[in-house]
């Protein structure tokens, strides 16, 4: 009960990083569907669309040291705002793609950018910040709960997109969440996050910094 009284307070953090990584992560692990119908409508190889990926995830983790530091330095919410802009340049990019060029550097290096800035390192940082120790456990197994959600949810609606809608569909979708998603949830969160830290609660404990 103890636990559910401290984490009360800093739900909305909690809710954000946890719809953050779901988007995000969900998002991006629903990039293999478009893979046969995107190779036959602007061909685009198996072997180039493989190059967008591996590069997504050599930026995603070459970059998380550097988001890091940014956002010890500036905050999180500067990053988490920068890296949903990039995600949603990079699928409006994806989902306009005429050729290979497109493909890497929407879905390789904008999103692969954008995962550094708010994928599982910085949802997770965010959720550790918001709490003390003794609910820290909990609450970080709730947000990396909400991660795997958003994976499973991803493939289903995803392919039911496809079907009805067309291969660019789940790509231009998923633009539309992500432009919604942080004005809806992001600037809340860190709001509450920067409110606490000012009051010296959970969230603020010698950790002002971070918010």
């Amino acid at each position: 009960m103890s636990v559910l009284k401290e984490v009360r307070p800093v739900m909305p953090i909690l809710i954000g990083a946890s719809i953050m990584l779901s988007l995000g992560m969900g998002i991006r692990q629903s990039f293999g569907l478009v893979m046969p119908p995107l190779t036959r409508d602007i061909a685009v190889s198996v072997s180039d669309f493989a190059l967008a990926m591996s590069l997504q995830n050599l930026a995603w983790g070459f970059l998380q040291p550097v988001a890091g530091a940014l956002a010890a330095r500036y905050g999180f919410r500067p990053v988490m705002m920068v890296g949903s802009v990039l995600y949603l340049l990079g699928m409006l990019l994806f989902a306009t793609a005429q050729g290979v060029l497109g493909v890497l550097l929407g879905a390789g290096l904008l999103i692969g950018v954008a995962l550094a800035c708010t994928a599982a390192a910085i949802a997770l940082s965010v959720g550790s910040q918001a709490v003390s120790g003794r609910s820290r456990s909990l609450v970080l197994g709730a947000i990396t709960a909400s991660g795997s959600l958003g994976s499973l949810l991803s493939a289903p609606i995803g392919q039911a997109l496809i079907v009805e809608l067309g291969c660019r569909c789940i790509s231009r979708s998923a633009a539309w969440i992500l432009r919604s998603a942080p004005r809806r949830w992001r600037p809340s969160v860190c709001s509450t996050c920067s409110a606490g830290c000012s009051s010296g609660g959970p969230a603020g404990a010698g950790r002002s910094s971070g918010c």
